[in-house]
């Protein structure tokens, strides 16, 4: 459990270092993901509709 919590602190300090450091470089990172996520939802929406048709 201890080791839990180290690591989700440690995980917190990178995720706060990089954003006062590295803004840009988090906001491209996050950018990317939330494309991959929607590029995921679109194809299961076409294959959705591909199925009903």
């Amino acid at each position: 459990m201890k080791a839990k919590k180290v690591l989700l602190l440690a995980a917190t300090a990178v995720l706060i270092y990089t954003l006062l450091a590295h803004p840009t470089v988090l906001g491209d990172g996050v950018q990317q993901i939330l494309g991959w996520i929607g590029d995921g939802l679109g194809a299961i929406v076409d294959f959705m509709k591909s199925v009903v048709e």
